[in-house]
């Protein structure tokens, strides 16, 4: 995967999974190492989709286009800073991903680069964590709606679909999927390697 990102041009790590898979702290972990913007993907839904979810309902594939252009907005503001930046997104279908991707060819950035992990985790320890994080009101997403969002989810073929890694998360703790994701793309870290 040494062709997968060139580190001194501009670009975008997308952090991805499903809900529950650990994208926004694994996101976070990597934008502090990497001393780059974080953009949550959270932060960029209506009230309105926020208390849908919370009432068990889950988004229309029309609206998360909708949600991925908003994101790619806030994309293009750090692009316009000259900063990279690392994403968390859920980007559960290719068309989502290819979207983002498709911005670098549209904006005519000559080597920009959007690069995706994709963070496998078990449909299990995926409700276990749901579970987890509604018991203690930490975030708005349900642990019922797990189900609709694995039937919309379209993992990713990594030897059909470009600039994309799949890292399997077993329990590791944040920084340990920071680490694979590390190995699986070494020339993103600072020192382009990572003990």
């Amino acid at each position: 995967m040494s062709d997968l990102l060139v580190r001194d041009r501009w670009y975008a790590l997308i952090v991805a999974g499903p809900s529950g898979s650990g994208k926004s702290v694994v996101a976070e972990a990597l934008a502090r190492e990497m001393s780059l913007p974080l953009i949550d993907a959270d932060d960029y839904h209506s009230r309105e989709a926020v208390e849908q979810m919370k009432s068990g309902q889950p988004l229309s594939d029309a609206y998360r286009q909708n949600w991925a252009e908003r994101i790619i907005g806030g994309m293009i503001a750090w692009r316009r800073r000259g900063e990279s930046v690392i994403i968390a997104c859920s980007c559960l279908r290719r068309r989502t991903r290819d979207r983002f991707r498709t911005y670098v060819n549209e904006a005519r950035m000559v080597g920009g680069q959007v690069a995706i992990a994709w963070l496998d985790v078990k449909p299990e320890v995926l409700k276990q964590r749901l579970e987890a994080r509604e018991a203690a009101h930490t975030h708005f997403f349900p642990a019922s709606l797990l189900s609709s969002q694995l039937d919309a989810a379209e993992p990713p073929d990594t030897k059909a679909e470009p600039s994309i890694v799949r890292v399997e998360v077993g329990t590791e703790p944040p920084d340990g999927v920071a680490d694979l994701v590390w190995q699986a793309m070494p020339q993103l870290h600072p020192f382009a390697m990572r003990s």
